[in-house]
């Protein structure tokens, strides 16, 4: 039996499809070691070709293509879901054009979504997710760019939102968002792609049939141990996209690769998206 390290964010959404999988509960006959990071390490990750299965922001997949191609199971992607730009309050939305971003990485899509909406990539200051709103509120950055768990918690930082990326996005392109997916090294072939997103698929169903979305495994690896937060976490970003894609899915990922490309933020890339047929 051949294994094969996936990687994927301790986030609940992202533990709560691993789950069964991670546990050993998947009849496949694939073999998975759990490899547990946040995503700018997977997508820098990424960019080496270090794991032959990842979870990885939409922005690092469209650098990675020629090594990687997206499963159809996995996705966080989806409306009302985006990232949020949050800072202390009466904070002039103007300073933007100078002041320092907290941002959980460059390859990140929330990454490329402000440089999007700006026109041009900001002063990124970059850290891991959670520390972007302790450092907003300590004042050593002026914005922060949260996604995850964040965008219900910020309040209690005593930050607000000066921007919803998200409602940007879907205003503007009649798209959901695309946040991030699973990819499979090319170098696997379709047919272990093919096994892979199966087994994945079938992770997420079992925690779908499973009744009570807060397990044991999505508590040991959560940032933020609120029971509530981790549900509402689970529901917003677990969705039918995250079971399948689909055409309107992945048409959100190629126009994000598409404004992305004209942006000059993206090289061009004829390749296919996807690691191998559904």
């Amino acid at each position: 039996m051949k294994t094969l390290e996936i990687g994927y964010s301790p986030c609940p959404n992202d533990t709560f499809i691993m789950a069964a999988l991670a546990e050993g509960r998947i009849d496949t006959p694939l073999r998975f070691q759990p490899v547990l990071a946040d995503v700018e390490t997977l997508n820098v990750w990424a960019e080496k070709g270090r794991l032959p299965v990842t979870k990885l922001s939409f922005f690092a997949l469209g650098h990675v293509l020629e090594g990687y191609g997206l499963l159809h199971t996995g996705a966080a992607l989806g409306k009302g879901c985006g990232p949020l730009l949050i800072a202390r309050p009466g904070t002039p939305p103007n300073r933007l054009e100078s002041a320092s971003v907290a941002c959980p990485g460059k390859r990140t899509t929330a990454g490329l979504l402000l440089s999007l909406y700006l026109g041009r990539e900001p002063v990124f200051r970059q850290m891991v997710y959670s520390e972007i709103m302790p450092s907003v509120e300590r004042g050593e950055c002026e914005f922060g760019l949260i996604i995850h768990e964040s965008r219900f918690t910020y309040p209690a930082h005593g930050l607000e939102a000066v921007l919803d990326l998200g409602a940007w996005w879907e205003e503007t392109t009649g798209c959901p968002i695309p946040l991030g997916g699973i990819a499979a090294r090319r170098d696997l072939g379709p047919d272990a792609a093919r096994l892979a997103d199966q087994a994945i698929r079938a992770s997420l169903l079992a925690a779908r049939a499973g009744g009570d979305a807060i397990s044991d495994y999505i508590r040991r690896h959560a940032q933020e141990m609120d029971p509530e937060v981790m549900r509402r976490h689970i529901d917003l970003y677990v969705n039918d996209y995250t079971l399948d894609l689909g055409t309107a899915g992945l048409a959100a990922v190629e126009t994000l690769f598409e404004r992305a490309r004209a942006a000059g933020l993206l090289p061009a890339d004829g390749r296919p998206i996807m690691a191998c047929p559904l």
